[in-house]
């Protein structure tokens, strides 16, 4: 569609650019010798068809496009021929405007009047032309830009969108990993708990594969499914394993992306718990904080094992899900403080 006209705003702004224009072409006449009321009457009148004549210079913007390793010179003699015609008839216009108006009292002479002026009107009709013709290109250029701008952002967004599902993707075959590992290891030492942690396992497994076909889930929904995973974690551990829940009500009705605190007790557990004999206890904690939302996940750690560096699989997984969602809004610290391992993660707080 024609960039100018396609707007209000635009089209106003154009047309509101053409009033200096018929204030020149009045002045002119007046240098000249014309009575202000037949240099006002032609002016408005030259002012007004050019405005809307000269908007077909739109459609050569959109034959000879301007490329940026083109050569103008081959363009330009279109330019001129195009401008040479339309100068042409803006001052065809002006005679006929002039004669059209001779019957009108204080008008009679315009026609006289107007004869002289016709190499003037001409050469500023050219002008005028290309001026617009300048104009169409830049918009053309600035529309070609917004889209090109356009299109980045949707490419930006499907690749953060096919990052998102691949991490997800990630996360299941890394718990089914490890959830086979245990079961292996129970099969031997105690067949019916292997059973029982198997069928906790589809069931888990089940509800995740639920809560994945979204984005995001009500933290409360989270809690339900972590519950899960720690019901086939406390076969394996029994006793050594304890949970400490400090949730408040108004964090259960957040929205968090999905599966992002099993990854964190997974690790807990792998990481602390199953390093110490007499076991110890997870704390899960979950409270708004103004806009934001605040998390953390806090387990003792033996003091003699080395201290890792950097992130696990896990740990890194969550990290780059909340900057995936939430870019530098999101925060996430892991690191051992007081004999306690704990990762606080802080994001905006978004309820449904």
């Amino acid at each position: 569609m024609h960039p100018i006209l396609a707007s209000r705003a635009r089209l106003g702004a154009y047309l509101l650019g053409w009033l200096p224009i018929a204030l020149l072409l009045a002045t002119l006449g007046a240098l000249q010798g014309w009575t202000w009321r037949e240099a006002f009457v032609l002016g408005l009148g030259l002012a007004a068809f050019g405005a809307f004549l000269f908007l077909t210079a739109w459609y050569l913007c959109r034959a000879l496009p301007l490329e940026p390793q083109g050569d103008f010179r081959a363009r330009m003699p279109a330019w001129l021929i195009a401008a040479l015609v339309m100068g042409g008839l803006w001052t065809g216009f002006a005679r006929l405007l002039a004669w059209s108006l001779q019957a009108v009292p204080g008008l009679r002479r315009l026609p006289d009047r107007i004869a002289p002026a016709m190499p003037m009107l001409a050469g500023l009709g050219i002008l005028l032309y290309l001026a617009v013709l300048a104009l169409h290109y830049l918009l053309a250029a600035m529309e070609r830009s917004r889209e090109a701008e356009h299109a980045e952002q949707e490419l930006r967004v499907l690749a953060r969108e096919a990052e998102l599902k691949a991490l997800r993707a990630q996360l299941n075959p890394h718990f089914l990993f490890n959830s086979l590992n245990s079961i292996s290891a129970l099969t031997t030492q105690d067949p019916a708990r292997a059973r029982e942690m198997c069928v906790l396992l589809a069931d888990f497994l089940r509800k995740s594969l639920k809560l994945g076909e979204h984005p995001s889930v009500r933290l409360s929904e989270e809690l339900d499914l972590l519950r899960n995973y720690l019901a086939i974690e406390q076969i394996r551990f029994g006793s050594r394993l304890q949970v400490a829940w400090e949730i408040t009500p108004e964090a259960e009705l957040a929205e968090v992306p999905t599966l992002l605190l099993q990854p964190l007790v997974e690790n807990a557990i792998k990481h602390g718990i199953s390093q110490l004999p007499e076991g110890g206890t997870i704390v899960i904690r979950a409270a708004p904080a103004g806009s934001s939302m605040e998390i953390q996940v806090a387990n003792p750690v033996d003091p003699d094992a080395p201290q890792r560096e950097g992130l696990g699989m896990g740990l890194r997984q969550v990290k780059q899900r909340l900057q995936g969602r939430f870019g530098t809004l999101a925060r996430m610290e892991a690191g051992i403080r007081e004999g306690l391992h704990r990762v606080d993660l802080r994001f905006p707080m978004e309820t449904s």
